[in-house]
This record gives structure tokens, C-alpha cells and sequence, in this order.
């Protein structure tokens, strides 16, 4: 009677590890083929860029080809005519060549910061995707307060002479709903920096998947992951000389 039962309970077993193993694997399949997608969109894009800023740099190239061109024109029939034609008509070449190249200098720079800010904006809607693909929502919520808390942080160590403020409401953003702590810690910090009662009011936007805005009439004060996108992205800017 007790082998029955042994064998039974084995079986059980059995079955219950082949299915936890099957379901675990398809769902570790899907997540590996939604990061391959996600990856692939992402170098189709950046593929797309690059074709971009080559076409843009071509086109560059060939104003300039063709301004030069102009003025090398311009200077030969110019020498055809007396002295003081052809001094007038050198000068008259050389400003339209400066202007003209001056002009294309400027639609390319103009061109090249576009497609760069084009390419920025998709880089950190691609990250913030990846994020809320990737992160668990308690490694989410993890993020979310230490973003807060570092936040909160900063606020303490700024001067009062930094938050010339004046008033008593403050628009909250969050992801995810402050806590009674962190409420009472923010209420708190703020006050003492602007030495009035501060109110919340408290509004959720998950768009900007963890962290925190706070609007203090004019002032913003920026402490969300999508800031940190930016100011990572600006530094990088900075280091390898692009404006």
C-alpha cells in the first residue's frame, strides 16, 4: 500500500518539474526573442542614421564643389575685362563663394544637429523600453526610490540662496506613488528650503518610467531616469567634442 503511494507521489513529482521546466523555458524563449527584436529595430535605426549623415555629408561636398566651381568661373571671366573690372569682379566671386559656402556650412550643421537630436530622442525612448522590458517591477520600484532618495539628497545639501521660490505648492511627478516616508521626508526638506509650509500635489506618469519632477512655480527640479538619459547622453557629447 505505501509503495503505491511512493510511486504516485514520484510521478507527481515528476510531472509537476516538467511542467514548471516547460513553461519557464517557453517565457525565457519569448523574453530572448522580444531583446532580439528590440535589438534589431535598434540597429535597422541606426543604420537608417548613418545613411542619413552620409547623404547629408555628400550633399555637403557637392555645394561646396559647386560653389567653388562658380567662383573659379567667376575669376576667369573677370580677367577677360580691363584692370577694374576684373578686381570688382574677383571681390563680387569671393564674397558670393564665402557666402555660399558659409550658407551650406550652416544647412549642414543645422542638418547634422537635427539628425543628432533625431538619433538621441530614439536612443532614449529605446532605452526606457529596454528598461520596462528588462526590469522586474519590484527591481523597478527599487530604481524609483533610489532615485527619490538621491533626489532628496541633493535637496538637503542645496543652498537656500538657490531656491528663491515663492510658493507653497509643489507639483509632484512620479512613476509610482510616493510613500508616507518619503512624502513626510520631501515635505520636510522642502519647507526648510523655502522656509513656508510646502502641499503636494501629487500626479503619476509612468512615462517617465522611475524617479521624480518637481515643480516649484518656474523651477524645475528634474530627478527621473529620462533627466539622467539626457545628461548622460550630453557628457558623452562633450567628451568626444560633438556640440
Amino acid at each position: 500500500m505505501v509503495l503505491p503511494l511512493i510511486i504516485l507521489q514520484v510521478v507527481t513529482f515528476v510531472v509537476i518539474v516538467l511542467v514548471m521546466r516547460f513553461l519557464f523555458g517557453s517565457q525565457l524563449k519569448i523574453a530572448l526573442n522580444r531583446l532580439q527584436v528590440l535589438h534589431q529595430d535598434s540597429l535597422e535605426k541606426e543604420e537608417v542614421l548613418n545613411k542619413e549623415l552620409e547623404r547629408a555629408k555628400l550633399q555637403v561636398d557637392a555645394e561646396i564643389s559647386r560653389a567653388k566651381e562658380e567662383a573659379k568661373q567667376i575669376v576667369e571671366a573677370a580677367k577677360r575685362n580691363s584692370e577694374k573690372t576684373a578686381l570688382e569682379a574677383i571681390e563680387r566671386a569671393q564674397t558670393e563663394a564665402k557666402r555660399t559656402i558659409a550658407e551650406t556650412a550652416e544647412k549642414a550643421k543645422r542638418l547634422e544637429a537635427e539628425v543628432l537630436a533625431q538619433a538621441e530622442g530614439k536612443s532614449i525612448a529605446l532605452a526606457q523600453e529596454l528598461i520596462k522590458f528588462v526590469f522586474a517591477q519590484k527591481d523597478l520600484s527599487n530604481l524609483h526610490s533610489q532615485l527619490i532618495d538621491e533626489l532628496i539628497e541633493e535637496l538637503e545639501k542645496i543652498d537656500k540662496s538657490r531656491l528663491v521660490v515663492r510658493t507653497d505648492r509643489a507639483e509632484i511627478i512620479v512613476s509610482q506613488a510616493l510613500t508616507p516616508k518619503e512624502k513626510e521626508k520631501l515635505k520636510e526638506v522642502l519647507s526648510l528650503k523655502l522656509d513656508t509650509a510646502v502641499n503636494f500635489d501629487e500626479k503619476i506618469d509612468d512615462s517617465i518610467i522611475a524617479g521624480i519632477v518637481i515643480r516649484l512655480g518656474g523651477l524645475v527640479i528634474d530627478g527621473s531616469l529620462k533627466n539622467k538619459f539626457n545628461r548622460a547622453l550630453s557628457a558623452i557629447r562633450s567628451s568626444s567634442g560633438i556640440n
